[in-house]
């Protein structure tokens, strides 16, 4: 959709390659990596990360890697993660980022025989005495590369069914809310005119930090690396479990992840005596008089304690991968931050983003690429352009890979959106999880959850069909237990009159705490999974 907001974009030529990301690493003059490491940091500049990427990269020829062997790399993050992506893409080699939760159980041995690996640098936790010299400790590979690849490699067990035949420089994983994980293919043109969108959408500073929580298996996360490598600023790499307690020691500049990054915040405001939030907005109101930086500025420094909670240097803010209720984003305008609703998938990248020359609350914001993406008939938001990241599936078969790749240049994102009158993109749900109800209305899964989560005890909640007409609750909460049932019961009888005699929600489980990052009943993005909340509550369901 042509909209008077669309972000400046410049697209690299179709045959580029990762050999850029190499260029950009040795014209790096500002940045690093930046490491925790107790209660102080440390930063590697883009410099002595360049040297360490050479010297491994001479490593791995030695031992046999070359171009176009698939490597496997299966660990938690590190700086030996970045470094070892890094070294093989310069030497053109394709690494096959293993996410760690999603082969738990899965050895070594089968995951390279499933995707073809000649080789995996594994970490303490993806290690086992029944290991073969084609796997090595990832914690090692900058001291010692102690690895004997496979010569000859088994083809991968699954086929590829692809949509083009640019060439593929590393395979990604993804996963959504039913937990299924799907094998990607990606290619660099894509990755390239992505990483220059943002650049030229939100412009990175030299003294910028961004930080990097979610796994580097997430593709994403890699990505945010090459925009700083390409940028020259940093990245702070840590974990999710780990990212709150060191956010006052890293004080990242800018952060991009899923709603749970945020809401600890707001959860904090509301947790206040009612009088002090009173005391908060009305001195917060003041700004409504004021030119639009003062204001800001207001807002910030009457929120400071908040910020504060950040490190105090945040600036820019980036949310999505999940539906954010409107309360938080509210909070966090009214608060002085800077966030901003994006839009995005794996396959694609970013589709659409709120910029601050562009910004509607509720949206995920206007197109990245202009007149790029249509509503099709049924409500389904369609991407068309030349630079999608993934340019195919293995493992998938053809008829589930021509669901999301319509043609060549067109995928299917399985959400139902529209667009506003100023281009705007609002939303509804996944395509999947839509309820049709005895009165013939349709009703999004993902909106009755939110509704769930309306009481401030209620952190997150789950949906699932337990039977034919029948949907069980399961609600993460904390505070007095009664309470919250009360709560709860009250928002499914709503529900349940939305719903209708057919479809009525008839079982609960109340579960104590709030789900952590490091939960596996979360996805590597942080999302409820579905399907295994059902397995984990299903003997703690109760009837209603």
């Amino acid at each position: 959709m042509q909209t008077d907001h669309a972000s400046p974009v410049t697209g690299p030529a179709a045959e580029s390659t990762p050999e850029v990301l190499t260029a950009w690493l040795r014209s790096a003059r500002t940045g690093g990596v930046r490491l925790v490491e107790k209660d102080t940091t440390r930063l590697i500049p883009w410099s002595r990360v360049r040297e360490d990427v050479d010297a491994l990269a001479a490593r791995l020829a030695e031992r046999g890697v070359r171009r176009g062997r698939r490597i496997g790399i299966r660990g938690h993050n590190s700086y030996e993660w970045l470094a070892l992506d890094l070294a093989l893409l310069q030497l053109g080699a394709v690494p096959v980022a293993v996410p760690v939760p999603d082969f738990k159980g899965t050895s070594n041995a089968d995951v390279a025989a499933r995707y073809g690996l000649a080789a995996v640098f594994a970490g303490k936790e993806s290690r086992s005495p029944a290991d073969g010299p084609e796997v090595a400790p990832l914690e090692q590979v900058l001291t010692e590369v102690a690895v004997e690849p496979i010569a000859e490699p088994p083809a991968p067990e699954g086929k590829q069914v692809r949509v083009s035949d640019r060439e593929v420089f590393t395979l990604a994983f993804s996963s959504g809310t039913a937990g299924r994980v799907k094998c990607l293919l990606l290619a660099w043109p894509g990755v390239q005119a992505l990483v220059e969108a943002q650049s030229a959408a939100y412009p990175c500073r030299s003294d910028d930090r961004i930080m990097i929580a979610l796994p580097l298996s997430t593709f994403q996360q890699r990505y945010l690396c090459y925009l700083a490598i390409r940028n020259g600023c940093e990245v702070v790499i840590t974990t999710a479990a780990r990212m709150l307690p060191t956010l006052p020691l890293t004080k990242p500049t800018i952060m991009l992840g899923p709603p749970n990054f945020y809401e600890f915040v707001e959860k904090r405001y509301r947790n206040l005596d009612p009088a002090r939030r009173q005391e908060l907005d009305e001195r917060a109101a003041l700004a409504e008089r004021m030119p639009e930086a003062e204001a800001f500025e207001w807002r910030r420094s009457v929120f400071s304690e908040f910020h504060d909670m950040y490190g105090g240097s945040l600036r820019l803010a980036l949310v999505g991968s999940a539906p954010v209720r409107p309360e938080m984003l509210d909070f966090f305008t009214r608060a002085g931050f800077e966030l901003y609703q994006i839009y995005g998938m794996t396959e694609i990248g970013y589709l659409t983003w709120n910029r601050r020359e562009g910004n509607r609350a509720g949206s995920v914001g206007t197109e990245v690429y202009p007149d790029t993406v249509r509503i099709a008939p049924d409500g389904e938001v369609l991407v068309q352009h030349q630079w999608h990241l993934c340019v195919g599936y293995e493992g998938e078969s053809p008829e589930d890979t021509a669901a999301v790749f319509r043609a060549a240049d067109t995928i299917a994102t399985g959400d139902i959106g529209e667009f506003d009158s100023d281009g705007y993109l609002h939303l509804k749900g996944r395509k999947k999880n839509i309820i049709i109800t005895t009165g013939g209305h349709k009703i999004q899964i993902e909106d009755l959850e939110a509704e769930l989560c309306k009481p401030d005890s209620v952190h997150q909640a789950a949906l699932f069909p337990v039977e034919d007409g029948v949907l069980a609750a399961a609600a993460f909460y904390e505070g007095p237990e009664e309470r919250t049932r009360a709560a709860v019961l009250g928002s499914i009888s709503q529900l349940n009159t939305r719903l209708g005699a057919g479809l009525q929600i008839r079982r609960l489980a109340l579960v104590a705490g709030a789900l952590t990052p490091e939960s596996p009943l979360l996805n590597r993005n942080l999302k409820i999974n579905r399907e295994a909340v059902k397995a984990a509550v299903s003997d703690q369901l109760a009837p209603l």
